[in-house]
């Protein structure tokens, strides 16, 4: 029984550590070095989260890993850590285009079907990814989607009864994307002038409101009882959006 029992538990962390969190490292065009969580999967497709958050993002992790388990690859680059710049919208700007277009083409030289996510301020580095892989790798493989999750896009902050004004990248990416937004947030009523935005250069642009919860949840230290829900179930949501930029590549 002893025996038995001892088998079991080597298989089950064999499996467990086959599974696990890798780490990798990738040289960039701007000479600077990024660590890149890799969570594998046997699967065909691989997601990339721009990661803005110095190896923190538990929730962020535990989807990652959830993904993996049931075949989806992620690759999670941390692209302030790697340029040792603080958490803040003007850091982002300062994000060499070309470092992020080469992580995407070292995910795409894998052959799977590579999609980008991003939730917060961190779309507008999603983005910019896509804008400039377009233009430098216009002959190669193209990016399958992207995944905007409760996307904090405004240039500047927005003004009673005036258009919002959004980042640069906002309409100029041309692959599908799929929006969501929060029901409990000012920026759910500004989700179909964002989409109709986003959509300029082309892309096919899906958005959904997901009720009850505010934008950017899973990073608050006070989430209600749907978001603590919805949190747990962040590999679903991104499951669902992978559906739906499937359906319209078809």
């Amino acid at each position: 029984m002893f025996i038995k029992n001892s088998l079991f538990i080597i298989f089950v962390f064999f499996l467990s550590a086959s599974n696990a969190k890798e780490l990798t490292y990738v040289e960039l065009p701007s000479g600077e070095e990024t660590e890149i969580r890799v969570f594998p999967a046997k699967g065909d497709i691989l997601v990339i989260g721009f990661a803005c958050d110095n190896g923190k993002s538990k929730h962020e992790e535990d989807t990652a890993q959830s993904l993996a388990d049931d075949g989806i690859e992620v690759w999670m680059p941390d692209m302030l850590g790697t340029y040792m710049l603080p958490k803040s919208r003007s850091s982002y700007a300062e994000i060499p285009s070309e470092d992020l277009t080469h992580i995407i083409y070292e995910a795409i030289s894998t052959k799977k079907d590579v999609y980008l996510v991003a939730s917060g301020p961190d779309t507008q580095l999603l983005l910019r990814a896509a804008s400039q892989w377009k233009k430098s790798y216009s002959d190669y493989q193209d990016l399958k989607g992207g995944i905007l999750l409760f996307p904090r896009l405004n240039d500047g902050a927005p003004e009673p009864g005036v258009e919002p004004k959004y980042v640069e990248s906002v309409g100029t990416t041309g692959i599908p994307l799929m929006l969501l937004e929060g029901g409990r947030t000012p920026d759910r009523w500004s989700v179909n002038h964002l989409t109709q935005k986003l959509g300029a250069s082309g892309s096919s642009v899906v958005s959904k409101i997901v009720p009850g919860i505010r934008g950017y949840f899973f990073k608050r230290a006070d989430p209600n009882r749907i978001e603590d829900v919805v949190t747990s179930q962040l590999s679903g949501l991104i499951k669902v959006s992978l559906f739906y930029l499937q359906e319209l590549k078809k």
